[in-house]
């Protein structure tokens, strides 16, 4: 990202800025069950405080398009203010009339939350109208919402273009963490990928065989491999839909000299007279993979022990369910020691990622967690995001 000039404290004060925040957080009767994306803003928010700002906060909020109050940013208001430690003064309507007049009435000190900004149509549909009516709000906008950096949306690719603006403190180090970890230079530099469906890494895969030393694959994702390669035990996984795929990252991977891991043996639910969880290394056709086996663990975990650098994308079975959890809490678990006696920098990214770590007590000894999903995975493949390219020459915040 290219930067132009930076920009301190005196630059906000008195300012109206309009933050793009990503308060997409999972609720359960209204409730917030993982506040870390609202967490995630709270360096912008507390330097924009402090600097005497006045700051709007816009989100959305679930996938709905219609004026839902089970996706109202209601349901996040009392933890936004326990978070930020601030009176939330909350904007039922983005567009409504008076929206101006609350915002300049409300006192410095004062966050300001307009409601979803999904209930719009305009939000999705990058319409410039929509966002201009946004943008007569502040003075200044600030994108602190990494993680949907990927969505050409009003808030995101629009607002930009309208006001002067600045990447937000965990945006600018979200990019910078992904940057620096492929312009390191240090190796062996290895790559773990899981995840349910080859169909959403392909070309994430097709791009990390050029830039690391090791890839190993987990979850459904080394099924398919194992499949094209006739080492799968199981007829379960269609060879045929994927396997110029597979291959294609095969080649790629031999002429780059990228080492290329795959399971040896796997985690499975057998159903006979009842069902229990079994590993094999051979045919079984009434099972179902939900992990990978003990061996394969093994062997992932010597080769992130062999490496200096680990970017983790996926996790390697059905982590929220025991016995299935073992795979990615085993090696979540070797990659957190590793990196607490400064042997490996770790860099975790992605939603279910970032969950297993949460999970299994380890996310405050890795190096790096991104609460991106999606974005974090279009970053990988491809860095010219609409997010990304839309702040090209902007300022930049001083931390």
């Amino acid at each position: 990202m290219q930067i132009s000039n930076i920009l301190g404290k005196d630059a906000f004060r008195n300012r109206k800025v309009l933050v793009r925040v990503d308060f997409n957080v999972p609720t359960e009767n209204g409730a917030v069950q993982d506040s870390s994306r609202i967490k995630n803003a709270r360096s912008t928010i507390e330097f924009l405080k402090d600097s005497g700002a006045k700051i709007i906060l816009i989100s959305h909020f679930g996938k709905t398009t219609n004026h839902n109050p089970d996706q109202s940013l209601k349901n996040v208001i009392d933890t936004v203010a326990a978070e930020y430690k601030s009176r939330i003064v909350f904007i039922e309507d983005c567009l409504a009339e008076n929206a101006a007049a609350i915002i300049d009435a409300s006192p410095i000190g004062d966050i300001i939350l307009l409601e979803n900004l999904r209930f719009y149509p305009g939000e999705e549909d990058c319409n410039i109208d929509f966002a201009k009516r946004l943008a007569m709000l502040a003075d200044f906008y600030i994108n602190e919402a990494f993680s949907v950096a990927h969505r050409k949306h009003a808030s995101i690719f629009a607002l930009p273009q309208l006001l002067p603006h600045a990447p937000g403190l965990s945006f600018r180090k979200e990019v910078q963490t992904i940057d620096n970890f492929f312009a390191d230079n240090s190796s062996p530099k290895m790559c773990i990928v899981g995840g349910a469906k080859l169909s959403t890494k392909v070309n994430l895969l097709k791009n990390l065989v050029k830039k690391v030393n090791k890839l190993a694959v987990g979850g459904g994702i080394a099924g398919v491999f194992s499949a094209v390669l006739g080492k799968h035990p199981l007829n379960i996984f269609n060879a045929e839909e994927y396997r110029q795929n597979v291959i294609e990252i095969m080649e790629n991977a031999k002429r780059h000299n990228c080492e290329l891991i795959l399971p040896v043996d796997f985690s499975a639910l057998v159903c006979k007279e009842k069902c229990e969880s079994e590993i094999f290394s051979s045919e079984n056709s009434g099972a179902k993979i939900f992990d990978i086996g003990p061996n394969s663990v093994e062997l992932f975990k010597h080769h992130v022990r062999e490496s200096k650098m680990l970017l983790w994308n996926g996790p390697v079975g059905l982590f929220e369910k025991a016995p299935f959890d073992f795979g990615t809490a085993s090696i979540a678990k070797e990659v957190a020691q590793l990196t607490i006696d400064g042997k490996l920098t770790s860099v975790i990214g992605g939603g279910d990622t970032a969950f297993a770590m949460n999970k299994f007590n380890v996310a405050q000894d890795m190096s790096y967690i991104s609460t991106a999903g999606g974005a974090f995975l279009s970053y990988l493949e491809n860095s010219d995001l609409p997010g990304i390219s839309a702040m090209k020459n902007a300022s930049v915040l001083e931390n």
